[in-house]
């Protein structure tokens, strides 16, 4: 889909590019001339890079005021456009791979359960969020870490892959989700911790390189696992979203915005296979989680 969007773009481009060729001709022939409007059209319909380039190349329109101010709108126009395209482009990728989505209760029925069983997947990887100064997790954290407790006790997965953001002192996720799921039975053994899950793709990427997943269920709320469920996809690990939405969280509408933006920018760390901030020496999620807790 994405390669198909790339080339009508492209011809858009060029179809601007062209109109601006030839209405310089015929201005210098004095002939009938393109109307401006289907011009700046043309540039409107995610055509602007051509009709800049055009414009540049002709030496044409570049004093009409017109063209002056349409073609820099036009460009603000194809980057809203793109950044809407690339945005639903990642949803419509990963939709498909979130196979349950947990209510209140925090269960999941036996039939998603024996499926999810059935796909062998090696642990949980559970995102990081907010943690608050008296070491409580947020509402958000909570959830996941419910849900990813959740599926190790129904036996669906054998380990627990906590990763977030530890890159201060004084700001420790891990520990703070280490320590529930001690308080709630998970035997440390089956917990692994990622300390420089400093971002989504961090996370997942780390899964991979650090941890050695080959497969995982993803556990975040539903918002957020498009952007998760597409970067494993593209880094060739074998993922599956549970997503954890036990109630209302504040501030969505804030977050349902910034993803927009966090899954254009992902997209593209993906296409460049962007390496994390950090690295570090392997941890396989098959051995002993005990190096990962230094």
């Amino acid at each position: 889909m994405l390669k198909y969007a790339l080339i009508v773009i492209l011809i858009l481009n060029l179809i601007s590019f062209t109109l601006m060729g030839i209405d310089k001709r015929l201005a210098i022939a004095d002939k009938r001339r393109i109307p401006e409007s289907s011009l700046l059209f043309w540039g409107f319909l995610m055509g602007g890079p051509g009709l800049l380039l055009g414009s540049l190349v002709f030496h044409h329109k570049t004093r009409k005021w017109k063209f002056r101010l349409g073609i820099p709108a036009a460009l603000i126009v194809n980057v809203l456009i793109s950044v809407f395209l690339l945005n639903a482009y990642v949803w419509y990728e990963a939709k498909d791979d979130i196979a349950y989505k947990v209510g209140y209760d925090c269960t999941v029925d036996s039939a998603t359960a024996a499926e999810l069983k059935d796909g062998g997947y090696q642990c949980a990887l559970v995102l990081g969020c907010a943690v608050y100064a008296d070491g409580e997790p947020s509402a958000m954290l909570r959830d996941r870490l419910d849900t990813g407790i959740m599926l190790y006790k129904e036996g669906i997965v054998p380990k627990l892959l906590l990763s977030g953001d530890h890159g201060q002192v004084e700001y420790d996720e891990i520990s703070v989700m280490y320590n529930y799921c001690l308080e709630a039975g998970v035997p440390s053994d089956d917990i692994f911790l990622d300390h420089a899950g400093f971002s989504t793709y961090d996370s997942v990427y780390r899964a991979q390189s650090i941890f050695c997943v080959e497969s995982m269920i993803v556990v975040t709320q539903t918002y957020h696992e498009f952007r998760a469920l597409y970067t494993a996809e593209h880094l060739g690990i074998d993922a599956v979203g549970v997503s954890s939405d036990q109630q209302s969280y504040a501030g969505a509408t804030y977050r349902e915005v910034r993803e927009v933006l966090a899954r254009d920018k992902d997209f593209f760390k993906v296409l460049v296979k962007a390496p994390p901030v950090y690295g570090g020496d392997r941890i396989p999620i098959t051995g002993s989680p005990e190096m990962s807790h230094v």
